[in-house]
């Protein structure tokens, strides 16, 4: 277990006046200027490894400086706010930070423990500290990797599966992507889950990397297919190349194969992006899907709107399973799954900005009176769709008053469905659905 910084303070290297913070980002290797510069903290926080790097640096010179080491493990966010502290203390203190720490890194966890002890709300806030911060710049894995190799990185996409899910079909749909590894998902285990999501792309060319800059380098140019069939550490990075690309259509009226359901609880492909287009999709703000059935119309949302939050309220344990099942296969991490009767449900989702409410049943009324009134009047944008095929369910909302109906419409639908005789085929219909948009009376 890491030691509290504050309890280790080296009192005979206290610097006069307000204290400091300074974050240094090391890249893939320490920068020569690092050591130097470190010379001058009372204290330093890093990871074992330049922990480490920076010892043998100064022991080299034989004139190592007294300065007090704090490891970011196995807590790093309790030691970064243990490091803020002895800055306001009056306490120089640096932070080292591998790759670009403000990228997915410790400046940006950092950032959020500042703003949460200070109560900040953001970069402007800054000047209410009670010491001074500083960021040092050093570039990313990315970078480093793409000149070691000799590929322009301008017009690449950058993921990072440290933290979240990555969406499969954003990063193949991008000519050329690069994904951070980690743990659980190396770079192997990246690429066999892009090949299992499309089979089709398991020729598409890549380089995988892991450990850069160490005795246990090793980069491989190679095919998605190939790159799965590895085995690598933890620290490693996918980069997808044009070679192989495949231009990828919109994610709005998936196949039924994209997704797991039971017996008809999936909303039609063809019906999807008429509820999406009613919604007037948001680029941010919250989504519900109420009676989530498969999932579908939230997922096809997510998908759109990447910074969408979408919350999915479903009550059927195995349709629950389903959810999460289409979920991991498309890798969608702004979607969240809550299991329960939707009325109990509502009150603990945060506030709308959309509303889609695929069932309900005989408390639809209630369900779409309580949704609604946690919309925002005054947002001219708040919509609440909700589909119907029974006419009792038609009946009641053309009735329904508690809510402004701004549009309805009809959808029928037919489908080419072959006949017996090889020759012939003809236009199955699929049950006429109805759709109902209201928006929250003033």
């Amino acid at each position: 277990m890491p030691q509290d910084p504050s309890s280790r303070r080296s009192p005979e290297r206290t610097a006069p006046g307000p204290g400091s913070l300074d974050v240094y980002s090391c890249g893939t290797s320490m920068p020569l200027s690092v050591p130097d510069a470190c010379r001058t903290y009372d204290h330093i926080c890093a990871s074992d490894k330049l922990i480490r790097m920076l010892k043998d640096s100064w022991e080299s010179r034989q004139d190592a400086p007294a300065v007090e080491f704090h490891s970011l493990l196995p807590a790093p966010r309790k030691v970064l706010l243990a490091a803020a502290r002895l800055a306001e203390q009056g306490a120089r203190v640096a932070i080292l930070s591998t790759g670009d720490s403000l990228y997915n890194g410790l400046g940006s966890t950092l950032l959020g423990v500042l703003y949460d002890a200070w109560d900040l709300c953001g970069p402007q806030d800054m000047a209410r500290l009670p010491f001074t911060i500083s960021f040092h710049p050093g570039i990313t894995a990315f970078q480093f990797l793409c000149h070691k190799v000799g590929i322009a990185w301008s017009d690449a996409e950058l993921f990072c599966a440290h933290h979240s899910a990555i969406q499969p079909w954003r990063v193949l749909q991008a000519r050329t992507a690069m994904i951070y590894g980690g743990l659980p998902l190396t770079a192997a285990m990246l690429a066999q889950k892009l090949c299992d999501f499309d089979p089709g792309s398991a020729n598409r060319q890549c380089v995988l990397a892991e450990n850069l800059e160490t005795e246990g380098e090793h980069i491989h140019l190679c095919t998605l297919a190939e790159a799965a069939a590895l085995r690598t550490s933890p620290t490693s990075i996918l980069m997808l190349l044009p070679g192989g690309h495949r231009p990828r259509p919109l994610p709005l009226g998936l196949e039924d194969a994209h997704f797991r359901f039971e017996n008809h609880c999936l909303t039609n492909r063809y019906v999807r992006p008429v509820v999406l287009s009613c919604l007037r999709l948001p680029s941010q703000g919250v989504l519900w899907d109420l009676g989530a059935g498969s999932g579908s119309v939230g997922l096809e949302a997510a998908l759109l709107q990447k910074e969408l939050t979408v919350c999915a309220v479903e009550q059927f344990p195995s349709r629950c399973d389903n959810i999460r099942a289409n979920v991991d296969r498309l890798g969608v991490p702004n979607l969240s799954l809550t299991m329960g009767d939707i009325l109990q449900v509502m009150p603990s989702l945060p506030a709308p900005d959309r509303v889609f409410v695929g069932g309900g049943g005989k408390a639809l009324p209630l369900i779409l009176k309580q949704a609604l009134a946690r919309l925002d009047a005054a947002n001219p944008d708040a919509r609440l769709v909700v589909t119907a095929i029974t006419m009792e369910t038609v009946a009641m909302l053309t009735q329904f008053d508690k809510g402004e109906c701004v549009e309805a419409l009809s959808l029928d639908i037919a489908v080419r469905t072959p006949m017996s005789s090889a020759r012939y085929s003809f236009l199955a219909p699929a049950n006429r659905i109805h759709l109902f948009t209201f928006r929250p009376r003033s």
